[in-house]
Parts: C-alpha cells; sequence; structure tokens
C-alpha cells in the first residue's frame, strides 16, 4: 500500500503507471506499483540500492523490452495511450520518452552528429540549415553550445565525462520529446559537472516531464518538487520533495531519510 500525502495539486499527467510489476524470470522486481508523472514537476525516484527504482524508470520507455527474462504486467500510458498498444511503436516511443543514462555513452561519432542523429532518423528536419538549427538549439539548451561551437566535428568522446552527460542530454531533447527520464545521471561525474547536471535540470523543469533516479537525496532534495520513496519493489510513500524530506508519514521513509539504511 502506498502513502501518497494529501493536498497534492496535481495537474493532468503525462504518464500513468497502473499496478505495474516487472519480473525477471521468476524473480519479481517491481510489485503493482502505480504512479502518476506530472509534466510540471521534475519527480525522483529514491530508495535503497536494488529497490528497483531504476527497473521502474526503464518501464516508461519499454528498455527492459531489451533484457529477455523481463515482463512486464500491468497498464503504462503516455498522453491516454497504451505505451504497449499495437497501435504504439517502440521507436516513436523511445523518441517521445527520452532517456540519459548513468555513464554517459555517445555515439563514436562527431559532435554534432551525435545530436543530428535523432532529427534525421525521425525527418524532422528537410534541409541542412533546419538540422543546424536544432543542432545548436539543442546544445544550447543543455548548457553546451558555448563550450563546444567551434568543435562540432570533434568526436562526442573526447569530450569530458561532464560534457558527454550533457551531450547525451542535447541529444536527448533534439528530437523534441515529451518526457526525459534521468537514471543516475550525475553518479559518474565529479561535484563540477554534477551542479551543471543539476543546473540543466532545474532549466528544462516545465518544458519537459522529467524523472530522476538518484540515490544522492540531496541531489533530490535540490532538483525535484515531487519525490517516490521505494522499497523491495514498491512505492512506499509519495508526496512532496519538501514532506517527503521532512515530514515522512512512513517509518521506513523516516528510516531511510535518516540514514537508519540504504
Amino acid at each position: 500500500m502506498t502513502v501518497i500525502h494529501e493536498n497534492l495539486e496535481e495537474t493532468e499527467a503525462k504518464m500513468k503507471a497502473r499496478d505495474v510489476s516487472v519480473y525477471y524470470g521468476d524473480k519479481k522486481a517491481i510489485d503493482e506499483v502505480s504512479i502518476d508523472i506530472s509534466p510540471d514537476y521534475v519527480t525522483a525516484f529514491i530508495g535503497p540500492s536494488g529497490c528497483g527504482k531504476s527497473t521502474f524508470l526503464r518501464c516508461f520507455n519499454r528498455m527492459n523490452d531489451t533484457i529477455p527474462s523481463a515482463k512486464v504486467t500491468g497498464l503504462l500510458e503516455l498522453e491516454g495511450e497504451d505505451i504497449h498498444g499495437d497501435t504504439m511503436d517502440v521507436v516513436q516511443l523511445r523518441a517521445r520518452v527520452g532517456m540519459v543514462f548513468q555513464k554517459p555513452n555517445p555515439f563514436p561519432k562527431s559532435i554534432y552528429e551525435n545530436v543530428a542523429y535523432g532529427p534525421k532518423i525521425h525527418g524532422l528536419a528537410e534541409k541542412k540549415a533546419d538540422l543546424d538549427a536544432i543542432v545548436e538549439k539543442s546544445l544550447s539548451r543543455a548548457g553546451l553550445w558555448d563550450e563546444v561551437k567551434d568543435r562540432l566535428e570533434d568526436s562526442g568522446t573526447a569530450l569530458s565525462g561532464g560534457q558527454q552527460q550533457r551531450l547525451c542530454i542535447a541529444r536527448a531533447i533534439a528530437v523534441d520529446p515529451e518526457v526525459i527520464l534521468m537514471d543516475e545521471p550525475a553518479s559518474a561525474l565529479d561535484p563540477i559537472a554534477t551542479a551543471k547536471i543539476e543546473e540543466l535540470i532545474d532549466e528544462l523543469s516545465g518544458r519537459y516531464a522529467i524523472v530522476i533516479v538518484t540515490h544522492s537525496m540531496q541531489q533530490a532534495a535540490r532538483v525535484s518538487q515531487r519525490t517516490a520513496f521505494f522499497h523491495l519493489g514498491k512505492i512506499v510513500e509519495y508526496g512532496r520533495t519538501s514532506d517527503i524530506f521532512t515530514n515522512p508519514i512512513e517509518e521506513r521513509t523516516k528510516d531511510y531519510i535518516t540514514g537508519r539504511y540504504g
């Protein structure tokens, strides 16, 4: 049973999960989780290692489809449409629901090509000038344009770790997604690069529905407005980030927040 804080002024959900479970073979990793993802807030998933938060995050753009032993049950909707329905094209889904992984994973291509790749394959730019504009806008939104504008033909893999992660964010937003999923996007980065990623999340907030999995409670407190606390494959408690951290209702949430386990 999930404890949901009262008096949450929620807007129309961008994505909905209802009674979602995930199995790896016979092992149940996620147990009937339900949540609404709002376009107006950054939602953080927190909880101890191995509690299922990343597994659940991967449900929203069907990344678990790539794991042969994984099975997902329950309902997941994007704008009211079942993402497992017959009419849902998984390639389109992953353009609409972008993902940024824990470890920066730029393509072994130029900085320009990293960002231009998605718009090209999705037919979002007819002319080179259109593509140039998308690349500049995406890199600017990702706070990277000024650092790379004179070396767009350099390999994306030649950038620093923090720059690579911002390049991956630019790549995700280049196809104009509706949702951005971030799986511990700063855990491999130093504090300065982490601060830049957090600033970026703040700037992108409200333009995209953003969900972030983080092992850092401080980070969740800084970047999100809604927090879901996961434990043993379930959401234990969900509410305003400030309430979850200062006034949790569930004993397990209190124990995690105060560092008794996790």
